[in-house]
């Protein structure tokens, strides 16, 4: 629980604290990180309920639950369904850069093949910009041959290009928390050690 009160250190500089304070805080940080980083993403999204859609039809907030209701409707693995959750949530804090940051974000718990997806697929969601005054629509041809190229381009045409439906029977964010945190799981394969994360479904 957030809020409880628990034993702590007593060292105001690190080089004060003792063995016990060590073994005392790393209990406490391996019991928290058990839960830490689906909850952590969950809050930060949760952040953005009411954030300013900056003229849109719905803002980020609804637009990542709207991307992810329809990427879990489609049957797809826990994987994609958190990719598409937090897909477009860096757009609070960034500039032009979201994708490269959301796939610094969830990276290491992402599959080689999702980071990639989830980092350019702002150049393939641009095919989709009609009529916009200064946005090249071709952005994605710069990868025509990558062999996540019509996966990244499946993802934008059918899940995120077409979510921002104001009447569209979005679920609430509560839906995919369970699905949230087992993708976080303690015992998941990360990215980072070279080897795929294991994917499951619902």
């Amino acid at each position: 629980m957030t809020g409880e009160l628990r034993e702590r250190a007593r060292f105001r500089r690190l080089e004060e604290a003792s063995a016990q304070d060590w073994q005392l805080m790393e209990a406490a940080e391996r019991r928290a990180r058990e839960r830490w980083p689906g909850e952590g993403l969950l809050k930060l999204l949760a952040a953005f309920e009411h954030a300013d859609a900056c003229g849109a039809p719905i803002n980020v907030y609804q637009h990542c639950l709207q991307t992810a209701t329809r990427v879990l409707e489609a049957g797809s693995d826990d994987e994609l369904v958190v990719l598409a959750l937090f897909h477009d949530v860096t757009e609070c804090f960034s500039d032009a850069h979201h994708g490269e940051l959301a796939a610094q974000l969830l990276g290491p718990w992402l599959s080689a093949p999702r980071r990639w997806l989830l980092e350019r697929h702002v150049e393939f969601q641009a095919l989709h910009f009609a009529n916009h005054p200064r946005r090249d629509r071709h952005e994605r041809e710069q990868f025509r041959g990558h062999p996540l190229f019509e996966q990244t381009a499946q993802f934008c045409e059918r899940f995120d290009q077409c979510s921002f439906d104001a009447d569209y029977p979005t679920l609430a964010l509560a839906e995919f928390e369970p699905i949230v945190r087992r993708f976080f799981a303690p015992q998941r394969t990360l990215s980072s050690t070279g080897a795929s994360p294991s994917s499951s479904k619902r």
